[in-house]
């Protein structure tokens, strides 16, 4: 199958992998840029542990978390911790169900004081019982120009990947201002919220059930039980890809 990838890079690039050796064929199509942002916290003193979502966040950190060694850190999907193995930065732990499950497992540890470094458009804070997060934003993810085949790519792909609600809200407003008929289009998200993000009245919608490309992988060839998908009119469809 044909998909579409339009996560920033050097995500985007790191997915077409991944559906390559899947045997699809994924067309690299970034509508958005990395900018790092500086690290504001002098250091990680007064933490007990630090907590990452995305590899983007490492690398826009990268010299912020080589300074604090001593501090361990807690690191949502392998993505996440291969960029900072990447830093030579250890990883205390490796979650693979959100950062609420993750912030849970930092909670068990006995960790109270949470440093999260996040990007610009992060999920809402867990609120855990006798946890405290800060958030520091490390990078945002801006807009960039569609390129010219944008509403033959968006409807010659057999799916679209979003694997962010701000990516989900951005490619429906483009779809709407281009002329590009949801009801063409076939959207595979990373989460509910990400499918809720998108809105109604696509052909139809995949969802994975962890926030990985391996889950959305298994999600699109159909080997677990089937995603719950949504017709024109809004009605449930089961398994339909």
């Amino acid at each position: 199958m044909k998909l579409l990838i339009i996560r920033p890079q050097p995500g985007a690039d790191a997915t077409a992998h991944r559906l390559r050796a899947a045997g699809h064929t994924p067309i690299v199509m970034p509508l958005f840029s990395i900018e790092h942002l500086p690290v504001k916290s002098a250091s990680a003193d007064g933490y007990d542990a630090i907590l990452l979502t995305s590899g983007n966040a490492a690398r826009a950190a990268a010299e912020f978390l080589t300074q604090a060694h001593a501090k361990p850190i807690y690191a949502v999907g392998r993505a996440t911790a291969s960029a900072l193995q990447s830093l030579s930065v250890p990883v205390a732990k490796i979650g693979s169900e959100g950062v609420d499950a993750l912030v849970r497992g930092a909670a068990a540890d006995r960790y109270q004081r949470l440093l999260w470094l996040a990007g610009e458009d992060h999920s809402p804070i867990p609120q855990i019982e006798n946890v405290r997060i800060d958030i520091e934003t490390v990078y945002r993810s801006a807009t960039v120009s569609p390129p010219d085949d944008f509403v033959r790519q968006a409807t010659e792909s057999d799916i679209v990947i979003l694997h962010s609600s701000r990516a989900a809200r951005h490619f429906g407003e483009l779809c709407a201002i281009m002329g590009v008929p949801r009801a063409d289009v076939t959207l595979a998200t990373f989460s509910s919220a990400i499918a809720e993000a998108a809105g109604e009245n696509w052909g139809a919608m995949i969802v994975a059930d962890a926030p990985n490309d391996a889950a959305l992988l298994k999600a699109i060839q159909g080997q677990f039980t089937p995603a719950h998908c949504q017709d024109e009119g809004g009605a449930a469809i089961e398994g339909q890809i």
